[in-house]
């Protein structure tokens, strides 16, 4: 098919995301490759999950790894969309940084975990999925330090490195994400997040000692208790 223009230069496609079918396609796969794994799914399953033949999927993806390459930035689209769509519903009466946070981790617990494991598997030897993956993760790491800017306030987020932090948020979400999938323990895994988050919000509380300590930790020397 003829490549679609990005969207604003942000998440890779090539295929028209707004056309039902090729959503309804994407969405499918997603839950197939989640299911059984990118190597054991078969495009004919993938249409049968629709009703459709091999050859309407066929149609709009030259192989299953274009397919697979698409439901990568398909589903973690959606997934930053939820996020940015949550923390703009809050406005101004609430607070940005507590927004951002729960509206990641809401995004995190309503993806799919099969397919995010998958993909992280596949990127190894794949560079188009690794490609892809830079680029989404440097998506998601924006709207993270836009969440701990507001948390830290103009003084601290002048002095602590901002990168290394969200880095490390993304690291626990996804982190917590996989431990609710093995362990199947609803309720420890949130009890957890919450911990997380108090123990960042105490951060931005207290910025320059999250700042001290950020800063040891990027010039690789342990923080001082």
């Amino acid at each position: 098919m003829t490549e679609q223009p990005k969207d604003n230069g942000a998440t890779p496609r090539s295929v028209d995301w707004n056309n039902p079918r090729v959503a309804a396609i994407l969405d499918a796969a997603a839950k197939c490759f989640a299911r059984k794994g990118f190597s054991a799914t078969t495009l004919a399953e993938i249409g049968k999950e629709l009703g459709l033949r091999k050859s309407i999927v066929h149609y709009y993806f030259a192989s299953k790894a274009a397919l697979i390459h698409e439901v990568q930035s398909y589903t973690y689209q959606k997934y930053l969309d939820r996020v940015k769509e949550a923390i703009q519903a809050a406005g101004s009466s609430g607070d940005p940084a507590h927004v951002a946070m729960r509206a990641l981790w809401a995004a995190v617990g309503e993806g799919d975990v099969g397919l995010n494991i998958e993909v992280w598997s596949a990127s190894r030897n794949d560079e188009e999925l690794r490609r892809r993956a830079q680029a989404l993760q440097e998506e998601k790491r924006k709207v993270i330090e836009d969440g701990l800017r507001a948390l830290l306030g103009p003084s601290g987020a002048n002095n602590v490195p901002l990168r290394p932090l969200s880095t490390l948020v993304m690291s626990v979400l996804n982190g917590l994400a996989v431990s609710e999938y093995v362990e199947g323990n609803d309720a420890q895994v949130q009890k957890s997040y919450e911990m997380f988050l108090a123990l960042l919000a105490a951060g931005g509380r207290q910025p320059s000692t999250l700042s001290n300590s950020t800063q040891q930790a990027s010039a690789g020397s342990a923080p001082v208790s």
